[in-house]
Order: structure tokens, then sequence, then C-alpha cells
């Protein structure tokens, strides 16, 4: 055969292998979605309000199951949610009951915001009335004043200035809370107390599904590794004898696998930058003119270019040395063999991925079809807002409103680092 027809086999053979073993692993992914609400014996709890109308997911829940199963997100996002809760039942406002995985925590965050307002209160708690009747009215009148005066005063300050906004809200705090939540050994029952809910609930894929699924899709990868190497023995030939024919599909097979590999594990870095995707999804959101934003957006551009250099440079290496190893070993058609390879490469690159999926499916939370369903509709209603917005909306309002614990729990604490 000619190179040009050899190659036409070869492009032929990958976007085979790629499209079908894509097939067969969105068939898996979907299966595992649906069938988990078959199997799971409390089907069909979905969660009603009390006017018997579909409840929204709480904020721990949607950050819970966006990180695919965060406890660490899980539990800040509804410290600050449950500190929010408590602060405004001081005030007398109307406030949800605590789900089961909540009540615990609740319980803490309810001494927390009581302590905080007797302490902030204290100064200017009026007197007995029986003792002093004129020191009683005049307190009533300053705390009345106290309590309008530094609400207008927040709010205003707010909306002028976003920066204001670590002047009212203190991380310490939530993290004191937090910290006496994990010292209280509640965070493994609590992640094992909402990981049942949601299951149960249809929002999450129960562990056993996802751990046949996981099985299924690392096999699917592992199968690409044979189909290519048999293909280079087809290409090779038993021209050279059997032991050459061998030795080069080794070669060829192995370049594409050692180069997919390392484009894998380069490319796979970035998910471990803290806040990397976080802070680029802000930088849309806020639609802030910040110096910060404009770094962080700089700083991702070139680490992308950086990385594409590595991966681009550690391939060619590895093919390099393919072709050297050929021809040392007298093949007369090393070059095509390795730009072969280079076409085997994509399929096993794409192997990879499905080996990074099967773990990601075994080690993390995956949402069920109705959960994406859920997910997706509080991403829409949520898309509209903004965090600076929330915060007043919050803080203007007397009842308990989740709307700044939900963006939270979509955009994480770097959206109250890039506002304070």
């Amino acid at each position: 055969m000619t190179p040009d027809i050899i190659y036409l086999y070869s492009f032929g053979f990958s976007l085979a292998v790629i499209s079908l073993t894509s097939w067969l692993s969105a068939a898996i992914e979907s299966r595992m979605k649906r069938d988990t609400g078959l199997t799971n014996s409390n089907t069909g709890l979905i969660p009603t309000s009390s006017t018997g109308q579909r409840a929204e997911l709480r904020p721990v829940e949607i950050g819970y199951m966006l990180r695919g199963g965060d406890t660490n997100h899980a539990v800040l996002v509804m410290g600050v949610d449950l500190l929010q809760r408590a602060a405004k039942l001081q005030l007398g406002a109307a406030i949800p009951e605590p789900a089961e995985y909540e009540k615990k925590m609740w319980t803490l965050a309810k001494e927390t915001a009581k302590d905080w307002a007797m302490k902030k209160a204290d100064p200017y708690l009026p007197p007995d009335f029986k003792t002093n009747p004129v020191g009683f009215v005049k307190r009533i009148y300053d705390l009345y004043q106290f309590i309008t005066k530094s609400l207008k005063l927040v709010v205003k300050d707010i909306i002028a200035d976003p920066r204001q906004l670590k002047r009212y809200f203190s991380m310490a705090g939530v993290m004191r809370l937090l910290a006496d939540f994990i010292s209280a050994g509640y965070q493994n029952a609590f992640a094992t107390s909402l990981r049942d809910y949601l299951v149960a609930n249809n929002y999450l894929v129960s562990e056993a599904q996802r751990h046949q699924a996981a099985a299924k899709m690392g096999l699917v990868g592992i199968s690409v590794f044979p189909l290519v190497f048999l293909f280079s023995l087809v290409i090779v030939g038993n021209s050279p004898g059997v032991p050459l024919m061998l030795f080069a599909a080794a070669v060829m097979t192995g370049s594409a696998i050692i180069s997919s590999f390392f484009i894998t594990g380069i490319f796979a870095v970035r998910e471990f930058l803290p806040y990397l995707t976080e802070f680029e999804t802000l930088a849309v959101v806020l639609n802030r003119d910040s110096w910060r934003l404009r770094v962080l957006q700089t700083a991702r551009k070139a680490m992308m270019v950086a990385l594409t250099l590595v991966a681009l440079g550690a391939s060619t290496v590895v093919f390099i040395a393919g072709f050297v190893w050929l021809n040392v070993f007298g093949f007369q058609n090393a070059q095509t063999l390795i730009l072969v390879s280079v076409f085997l490469a994509f399929p096993c690159l794409k192997a990879f991925l499905f080996l990074l999926r099967s773990w990601k499916l075994k080690n993390t939370q995956i949402a069920t079809e109705y959960g994406e369903k859920r997910l997706a509709e509080a991403r829409k209603r949520l898309s509209e807002k903004r965090p600076i917005t929330a915060l007043t909306e919050v803080l203007k309002e007397e009842d308990y409103n989740p709307i700044f614990s939900e963006l939270m729990a979509l955009y994480g604490i770097e959206a109250l680092i890039l506002l304070a």
C-alpha cells in the first residue's frame, strides 16, 4: 500500500474507534443516570413545600451536587446559610425547617448567632423598666436608631462600592462555626446523611450504580489499546518477519500510548490548580473592570499556552524516539509508520480520558437525569443574579432569602474573594 492509503486507513480507524467508544461511554452514563431511580427503593420521595409544590434545592444541596460531593464546599455553604437563617430568626423572621442533615449544625449556628447578637446589642439593651423607666424608654429609642441607621448604612455602602462587602461579611465568624462543627465530629455524619438524602430522592446516582458504570467505562478505555496494537500489526505486515513485525507494532503502539499519556497528564494539571475555572467563570458573570480579574484572565491564557507547548514538546520527543528505534532496526518506511503512530495517538488519548472518567465515576458523586434537570433549573434561575445584588436583597429583606447562599454554592468562596 502507498503511504497515502495507509494514512487514510489510519485516519478512518482512529475515527471509528473514537466514535464507537464515545457512543458506548455515553450509553453507559445515560443508563447509569436513568436506572438509578428504578433501582432506588425510595423512588418518588421528591421534597415538596408546605403548599404541596416541588421544593427548590437548598443551597447546600446545589453546592454538593455541582462539586461532585465536595464535603468541604458543602459544609462552608451550609455554614453561611445557617448563620443567615439564625440571624433572621433573631429578628423574628420565618425560616425553613432544618433538614435532617442540618439539625446538629443548626444548634451550633443558633448559639453562634445569639452570642453575636447579644454582644452587639448589649451596649444598647435597656435597663429594667421598674427601676429606671426613663432610661428604658431612652434606650429603646437608641436601639431603634442603631438598627435602622446601621442597616441603611450597610446597604448604601455596599451598593455604592462592592469592595465594602468585607466590612460586613466576616469569614472569620463562619470559619469559627465550621471549626466547631468539625471538632464536634459531625462532618462524616453530615456527609453520609446528605448523600443518603440526595440518593433517596433521586438526585444522586447510588454508589453501586456508579461503581458498576465505572467498571464498564474502564473496560471501554482499556480495550482501545489492544485494538491499536492489532491495527499496527496490520499496517506493518509480515514482510520483515514475525519478530520485527511485533517489534515495529510495539514501537508504534508504545509511542502513541506514551505521548497520549503525557498529554493527558499535562492537561490534568490544570484541574488541580485551585480556583482556576471558578475565577474564570466569575470574571464573565461579575462583568467588572478589575485589575485582579484581568490578571487572572491573562495568567490563565498564559498557562494554557505553556501547557500546550509542553504537551507538544513531550509528544514530539516520544515520536522522534520511536522513529529512531525503527530506523535502527532497518525499517525503510520508518517515517510512514511513525506518522501512523501519530494518528493512533488520538484514540489512545480518548482511552485515557475514559479511564479518568472511570475514576471520577467511582470516587465522586454523580447527579441523575432528574438531578441534572433540577441543577439546570437552578443555574438558569441564578444566572440572572449577581453576588452583590443578591447580598443587597438579603440585607433589605426581613425574611430569610437563600439567594446569596445559592450563589455561593454555585460560584464558591471565590465570589467573596473577588468582591472583598
